[in-house]
């Protein structure tokens, strides 16, 4: 097979992308959780709390091959005035953007289950050895 075979086309609010789950998945699954990296409180924080994601969030991950205890970046920004801790955290996926946005500073959102979602193909910080073409997903979330 090769690449592209497993590639699925779906629409995400201005997005359409194509996603190869496939190779994703074999990706995440040979790397380790993000507690492992690092230790801070609000990494251990985050792979706890997703745990508790809604159902469409995990659905989501799940979609894109994304494993979001594992590979990825996270960035806290303490807790919001109701008491959640304010996330943005961004993976990899292995596909390529059909159609949508382009300046990431600029972008619409899509909003699925109360969490901010945008797409990229300027990806950052990708993993030594991530199948290509590169897609990062962006998202900004509130979580117990």
């Amino acid at each position: 097979m090769k690449q592209g075979d497993y590639m699925k086309r779906l629409e995400f609010g201005a997005w359409t992308i194509e996603t190869d789950r496939e190779r994703t998945r074999e990706f995440y699954a040979g790397h380790p959780l993000l507690t492992q990296d690092c230790s801070c409180e609000d990494c251990l924080h985050y792979v706890q709390a997703c745990e508790q994601f809604p159902a469409e969030i995990r659905d989501f991950f799940r979609v894109l091959g994304i494993d979001p205890h594992k590979e990825g970046e996270v960035s806290a920004f303490g807790r919001s005035g109701d008491g959640t801790h304010h996330y943005i955290v961004f993976y990899h996926f292995a596909g390529r953007i059909i159609d949508g946005p382009e300046q990431i500073e600029t972008m619409p959102s899509y909003k699925l289950a109360g969490v901010d979602i945008s797409f990229t193909e300027e990806a950052d910080l990708v993993p030594e050895g991530f199948p290509s073409p590169v897609v990062q997903v962006e998202l900004e979330m509130y979580l117990d």
